[in-house]
């Protein structure tokens, strides 16, 4: 909805373990070490060796429990919104500023904390 700020560092991720995936009704949330998160509550795509899955909560399953103990290898900041985290296993997640009405995800990093 509101896309990332101009000045966003993505690389406040970088080396970032991914300790934490949980579920509500309408949301992912994904905590990672040193207070640093994102609660997806619109789409996101996770890309990996086993092919590429897009999905909008509410979820039953995912792969992104595959995800926790890696840590974030790169991580981009994209014009149209979207955030990518890379693992360092290979795997990547996209996660989507695709709602015009509501907020797509929440990041929290660096003691800053956005709403995008």
């Amino acid at each position: 909805m509101y896309g990332l700020p101009a000045d966003f560092d993505a690389s406040g991720f970088v080396n970032r373990e991914l300790v934490e995936v949980c579920f509500t009704v309408n949301t992912v949330h994904l905590a990672f070490d040193d207070d640093a998160s994102i609660t997806l509550e619109s789409a996101f795509a996770l890309r990996s060796h086993q092919g590429a899955e897009r999905q909008t909560p509410p979820i039953k399953a995912s792969r992104l429990m595959g995800l926790i103990g890696q840590r974030v290898r790169s991580s981009h900041a994209h014009p149209d919104g979207t955030l990518t985290l890379e693992f360092e296993e290979g795997d990547a997640l996209d996660c989507l500023d695709d709602s015009k009405e509501y907020e797509s995800y929440k990041i929290r990093v660096d003691g800053r904390e956005f709403i995008v």
